[in-house]
């Protein structure tokens, strides 16, 4: 603890110390077992080599970038099989990975902690080997975490946080284990959010009709925040996995038909990012969603349907200018996000269908040009510059419709835990997703294998002379050994 405190960046008083601290871990008092693995992880970090490193390569060289010019497409996929050649060859030149005798020692020794009575200890012990043991190793530490979840709220509310970071980068780890993650009712609703995540990102195409039928039995609850968060996860899964894609889809629009009102509204934002990846196939859904703007409410929801209506006016030609007419008459009660979106739904109408739509746009516009909110003021001012020219108009009035309808790429539906694994599992920082103060950066591992003579003790022989000691009461003759 107090190597911690006053001196943790002092790596070379740990050389001489390392594998007694490794041997004496299992004799330690749980909490400063807690605090010598995470010293002896940073450690390890800086003296060793990464055992994952012919993984980590491959998968660099594998993710090049297409190239950008058409007209060199040849010479550049020759190039880019010259370059996968020359990287196969100089990993067939590599010599092979042998891990380091203190690295096996550290790993060996922590193993068997993963027993402990002390959830803070197995935490401990299950970081140290998601951030220093092989691939193949890495799998012990699955089973330990999930009995940590039949402990209290907090301590799965702590545990959920990190193997909801892990399943990102190794699913396959906690796949067998996949139940142990179902929601029970009794959960409190940051339990049930955080297990969603964790089965969002252990989806696969062959668990995936599992985890949906459960998914279907989540919708049903009576939390609504852990409602939400299932039809956000059942997005996901759909993004990330095509095959259910439209399954997930229709599932999505049958919730429309639900009675209640925020069920809908998050139905419709999921719908909005999936309907992006292929629009043209979905129009009968567009056109069922421009018939919610009657019934919606939800701010949110209402803002969603107008943009997909606007940016997919082409398809429903005859509906979208019917549904600015009602949003015309609603303006001024509408909320300000909703307004915003009418502006944009009356802009790219009037650049596709001026004739129907040329009235009502200057109507909408000359509306927000005395709203109280100033950017609905200065968006409704910026549009007719560009959308009505005029002879102060400038030059970015001929690319109003590049503007307004340029192809947008569709979004990416991404676990919020992506970004986490930069922070040292188990500490504050991870759980806050923010670098909390005294945190200290979980080094990078080294390109070449530092020195491993510098943990070695020089033993020096000394002789002691034999002492006698006699009781007389017994007489019995004690012979003292002299020890180094």
């Amino acid at each position: 603890m107090a190597f911690e405190e006053v001196c943790p960046e002092r790596i070379d008083l740990i050389h001489k110390n390392y594998r007694k601290l490794c041997n004496l871990l299992i004799d330690v008092e749980e909490w400063g077992q807690v605090v010598i693995i995470n010293m002896l992880t940073r450690y390890a970090r800086t003296q060793f080599l990464n055992p994952n490193v012919n993984e980590a390569l491959l998968e660099e060289g594998g993710g090049g970038d297409k190239t950008f010019y058409g007209s060199d497409e040849d010479e550049d996929e020759d190039e880019e099989e010259k370059e996968k050649k020359a990287e196969a060859a100089a990993m067939a030149k590599r010599k092979p990975y042998v891990m380091d005798p203190d690295h096996r020692l550290l790993l060996r020794n922590t193993k068997p902690l993963l027993q402990s009575r002390n959830a803070a200890v197995v935490m401990a012990v299950a970081q140290l080997y998601f951030h220093l043991a092989p691939k193949a190793e890495v799998g012990v530490i699955a089973k330990a975490l999930v009995r940590l979840l039949r402990s209290h709220s907090e301590v799965q509310y702590v545990v959920l946080q990190n193997v909801a970071t892990m399943t990102i980068k190794r699913r396959g780890m906690f796949e067998p284990y996949l139940k142990s993650f179902y929601i029970r009712s009794t959960d409190p609703t940051q339990i049930k959010i955080l297990k969603l995540e964790v089965l969002t990102n252990l989806a696969n195409e062959t668990n995936i009709s599992t985890i949906l039928r459960e998914f279907q039995t989540y919708i049903k609850s009576m939390d609504k925040d852990f409602v939400a968060a299932t039809i956000q996860a059942i997005g996901r899964c759909a993004t990330n996995i095509g095959e259910v894609r439209d399954t997930c889809l229709n599932g999505l629009v049958q919730l429309l038909s639900n009675r209640d009102e925020l069920v809908v509204a998050e139905s419709v934002v999921v719908i909005k990012k999936l309907l992006q990846m292929q629009p043209e196939k979905h129009s009968d859904i567009i056109k069922h969603m421009a018939k919610l703007t009657d019934n919606i409410q939800v701010p949110m929801a209402r803002a969603s349907i107008l943009w997909l209506i606007g940016e997919y006016c082409e398809h429903v030609p005859k509906i979208a200018p019917d549904v600015l007419r009602k949003m015309a008459k609603s303006f001024t009660n509408e909320e300000d996000i909703v307004k915003l979106q009418i502006l944009n739904l009356a802009a790219k109408l009037y650049l596709t269908n001026s004739k129907q739509t040329k009235l009502l746009t200057q109507y909408v516009l000359n509306l927000a040009k005395y709203d109280q909110n100033y950017d609905i003021r200065d968006r409704a001012r910026f549009i007719r510059q560009l959308i009505v020219p005029t002879e102060k108009s400038g030059a970015l009035s001929k690319y109003a419709k590049k503007l307004f309808l340029a192809l947008k790429p569709a979004p990416v539906l991404e676990s919020p835990f992506k970004d986490r694994d930069h922070f040292q599992l188990g500490s504050l920082s991870h759980l806050l997703n923010a670098k909390a103060g005294g945190y200290q950066e979980l080094p990078d591992w080294p390109e070449t294998a530092p020195d491993p003579s510098v943990r070695n003790v020089e033993v020096k022989e000394s002789v002691r002379a034999v002492g006698t000691v006699t009781y007389r009461d017994t007489g019995a003759l004690w012979v003292l050994r002299g020890s180094q």
